[in-house]
């Protein structure tokens, strides 16, 4: 199968537009509000303060934009968010113009815009099965992930920074605000919701329930529960050593430590981006919770190499085995929650799943910080790497890692 074929479809290549300008806009805000704030004078600890609202603006719109998302039309979800983002990045960027901006400010559009860009994607993730065929849902999961470490974490970062350091922080700022308004025009051109599509949403019951009814499938569905479960665990055990004693290793073991950190960082992305484009190119395994959970565990092995050696090409190579693995069971999972969950409750459970992947991630940060201070940092990269293949391995004893007997688009219970 071709990974690009689903560009040749209108329709998606209109919602890929938006999706890539959203990705941009999402990995560039974070660059410019901290270079904004630091342009304040501000210290690390009210940087931190500022930049750490755009996390929590994540965290408390994820699960309501489940619900959202299946309550009225994606497309309308879509040109909300596109907009209220547009509107913000701009406003914030011009009182940095007119030296009206302050700390408050910025920490108020970090948290909006957090909590705004949290409704794009299960809405995104809702429209796909929508506007393309199941056969080409490998393909379209296989470019969204290709494009968010290529976007997000390398194009629109680098492009930004340049813009400010020829400038100033404001011009990135409108960099942003006009990458908005693209993805705006692209969203306006998606199609129409149908009359059924409306009608259905309009006779939803309250918020409440449906967030209930959404933890309920989740817990009763074994494959998305199995899945979630072991993508939490994974979550604690993998984000702190990547995030906290990654860093502190190259930093103490080289004279260019920080260098060698975003070298293999970038090693990480590519891999991500290899996996994510190979993934696309094949068909959705019939064994796909264990082919998943599998690439997920086995992809975790290579974080146990620095405590083995600090060596930069190892741990490169280790992290890009690691990207390409991870990013192949996210296609996978993107694609089979488009295959299998209802569409009506397709929202719901793409928003526990970021609201559970995003909790997790501040957590294990901080229990590794206190961890390190009384387990040798060996031991703690060693867990990163075992702990995944051991409760893969627990889910497959328990026997939770067997096949739903479920058609596409089927509640499986099983």
């Amino acid at each position: 199968m071709n990974p690009l074929r689903p560009l040749t479809i209108p329709t998606y290549r209109t919602l890929f537009a938006a999706m890539v300008l959203t990705i941009f806009a999402q990995g560039a805000w974070a660059l410019y509000l901290a270079m904004q704030t630091l342009d304040l004078g501000a210290t690390p600890a009210t940087l931190s303060g500022v930049v750490a609202w755009s996390g929590i603006g994540l965290l408390a719109g994820s699960l309501p934009a489940g619900v959202l998302a299946d309550r009225i039309p994606n497309k309308s979800v879509i040109v909300g968010v596109l907009t209220l983002n547009c509107i913000v990045a701009t406003a914030t960027s011009t009182a940095a113009i007119l030296d009206l901006v302050t700390f408050w400010m910025l920490a108020a559009s970090a948290f909006v815009i957090g909590v705004s860009t949290a409704f794009f994607f299960p809405a995104y993730t809702a429209l796909v099965p929508v506007l393309v065929a199941s056969d080409d849902l490998m393909a379209v999961n296989g470019l969204e992930g290709a494009t968010r470490p290529l976007v997000g974490q390398a194009l629109a970062p680098a492009t930004v920074g340049a813009i400010i350091g020829a400038s100033m922080p404001a011009a990135g700022g409108y960099l942003i605000a006009a990458a908005l308004a693209l993805g705006l025009v692209a969203a306006l051109r998606l199609p129409a919701p149908s009359p059924a599509e409306t009608e259905a949403d309009a006779s939803a019951a309250s918020p409440i329930s449906d967030l209930i009814a959404g933890f309920g499938y989740v817990a009763r569905t074994r494959w998305v529960r199995s899945s979630v479960l072991f993508a939490a665990v994974m979550g604690l055990a993998v984000t702190g050593p990547l995030e906290v004693l990654l860093p502190a290793l190259m930093r103490s073991s080289h004279e260019n430590g920080p260098a060698l950190y975003g070298a293999v960082l970038a090693a990480l992305g590519a891999g991500g981006l290899m996996g994510s484009l190979l993934a696309g190119s094949w068909r959705t395994p019939e064994r796909f919770l264990p082919a998943m959970v599998g690439a997920w565990a086995l992809g975790c092995l290579p974080l146990s190499i620095p405590a083995l050696t600090s060596n930069p090409w190892a741990i490169g190579a280790g992290l890009a085995f690691y990207g390409a693995l991870i990013g192949i069971g996210m296609v996978i999972w993107g694609t089979v929650l488009q295959e299998h969950v209802p569409l009506e409750m397709l929202g719901r459970v793409a928003s526990l799943d970021f609201f559970i992947s995003i909790a997790f991630m501040p957590l294990s940060i901080a229990l590794t910080g206190v961890l390190s201070r009384h387990i040798h940092t060996h031991t703690l990269f060693v867990t990163a790497g075992l702990v995944p293949l051991a409760m893969a391995a627990l889910l497959a004893a328990l026997g939770q890692l067997r096949m739903p007997r479920t058609t596409p688009h089927e509640a499986g219970q099983s």
